[in-house]
């Protein structure tokens, strides 16, 4: 079954070891393959790199590509492009998909390519009437298929690379300022608008993608709106932060809680620091340091099935929870 899921969570919880437990899972599971579209740094290539050894997972930095074209290099990472060569800045990004027009005869590729017809097949010779449609096949390529979960590292990088970007264009749009021959230039309100529509551009792209699961991660944020505490995942400028909640099939928010005694104590360990464990919360809940607030956290499965509020942070445990779920809204229905 098909999964579009958002992992968020603080800085240094556990994301990225989160996504490469799910790649291990398509692994056993499925024998497929994982892709990583990364812009969030080193930490994703330190969780993955047994997988990338073992020939399992690829990464790709794509915080490394050329700045002055990253709109369109993110649109088409989002829609399965990849590069040639990973480990090489700007190298060639090659489809993902092949599609051709079915001949009704020989059932090979007639020649015709998009909505263009040809008179006859490129095979077999075969005539085509007038206004004859033909149909359409896709392929799999350049490795796509052997892939089972493309992953993006993360929400919240993409809208700074994309702001970033914005605000270099367009230095009179937030405040700036020179440094010698550099500019110093913050976003403006436009800036945040435009980075806004694109970044659910991009995960409505990734929807798309020929794979079991995708997966996307984001940074957690806790703000303030208008004097209302915002609690959520961090994506460029805070009207996203409750929105993006219906983007994805699963939106799972991780955090790291001091372990506490059977008395109620904060356990610590011998250097006196508080002994945290990782917990993913699958439903909205409160965050213990204030109770009138909640983050946001869901799973779509069947009513009758049911899900924990909270697990160990282990996508694998996740996996083995959603398929009870699923298997036991289909036992209501016997």
């Amino acid at each position: 079954m098909k999964r579009n899921q958002l992992i968020y969570g603080a800085g240094a919880t556990g994301k990225s070891t989160c996504l490469a437990q799910a790649a291990t899972y398509v692994w056993k599971n499925l024998k497929k393959k994982t892709r990583v579209v990364n812009a969030d740094g080193g930490g994703t290539r330190s969780a993955f790199q047994h997988l990338i050894d073992a020939g399992v997972a690829e990464v790709w930095d794509i915080d490394l590509w050329d700045a002055s074209g990253i709109f369109s290099t993110l649109d088409l990472a989002t829609k399965g492009w990849w590069p040639h060569d990973t480990e090489i800045p700007n190298s060639p990004l090659l489809t993902s998909v092949r599609e051709w027009r079915q001949c009704p005869g020989c059932e090979e590729d007639t020649g015709a390519t998009s909505f263009a017809m040809v008179p006859k097949c490129q095979k077999c010779g075969m005539g085509f009437g007038a206004g004859q449609v033909l149909p359409v096949r896709r392929d799999l390529i350049n490795g796509a298929e052997e892939v089972g979960l493309w992953a993006f590292e993360g929400l919240t990088a993409f809208g700074e690379l994309m702001l970033r970007r914005l605000s270099g264009l367009d230095p009179a749009g937030g405040n700036s300022i020179k440094d010698g021959d550099f500019r110093i230039t913050s976003a403006g309100q436009q800036h945040y608008g435009m980075a806004q529509k694109y970044i659910g551009q991009y995960v409505s792209n990734s929807r798309q993608l020929p794979v079991d699961l995708v997966v996307w991660t984001a940074l957690e944020l806790r703000s303030d709106d208008d004097g209302k505490p915002l609690y959520g995942p961090a994506l460029p400028g805070k009207k996203l932060t409750s929105m993006c909640i219906p983007w994805f099939n699963d939106v799972l928010h991780l955090d790291a809680l001091p372990r506490r005694d059977p008395k109620g104590q904060i356990v610590k360990d011998p250097n006196g620091m508080e002994v945290l464990d990782r917990k993913l919360f699958l439903m909205p809940h409160f965050p213990p340091d204030n109770p009138a607030y909640k983050f946001a956290a869901k799973t779509s499965v069947p009513a009758a099935g049911g899900m924990p509020l909270v697990i160990d942070a282990d996508m694998g445990k996740f996996f083995e929870e959603l398929h009870k779920a699923i298997a036991k809204a289909a036992e209501t229905l016997k």
